[in-house]
């Protein structure tokens, strides 16, 4: 991994997912230390290639396989990261939390017929 990827201060502030993915992204709150987003993704819809620089919990109200997880390129990756690990262990009953790690460039296209809805809380001075 080059220097400037793995240093989420140098990514892109353009591809920051409010900026590049403002239809998916809507800031709720936002101070020095967080940043709450409401993150929604229609049926057969696919994001922008966007990043999240912050560490986050991710508390999801709704969701349902199929969601993908596309590389900025267009490949399809396979379902390592870990909001789709948890969505595999899921079994359906309340909300999915989860733990973000950072999220470089990337996208995620949502081949369900259920609209993806959550919250993300987004810890900014833990980086």
């Amino acid at each position: 991994m080059s220097d400037a990827m793995s240093d989420p201060s140098k990514w892109d502030p353009s591809l920051d997912a409010v900026a590049a993915a403002p239809k998916h992204h809507k800031v709720l709150f936002e101070n020095e230390r967080l940043r709450v987003l409401e993150v929604t993704l229609e049926p057969h819809d696919e994001e922008p290639v966007h990043h999240h620089r912050w560490p986050s919990i991710f508390v999801l109200d709704q969701i349902k396989p199929p969601a993908v997880d596309i590389s900025p390129e267009g490949a399809r990756l396979p379902p390592n990261r870990d909001v789709f690990r948890a969505l595999e262990e899921w079994d359906g009953n309340g909300c999915l939390v989860v733990h973000m790690a950072l999220q470089p460039a990337g996208r995620v296209l949502n081949e369900s017929d259920q609209t993806v809805h959550g919250i993300r809380i987004e810890m900014k001075n833990s980086v």
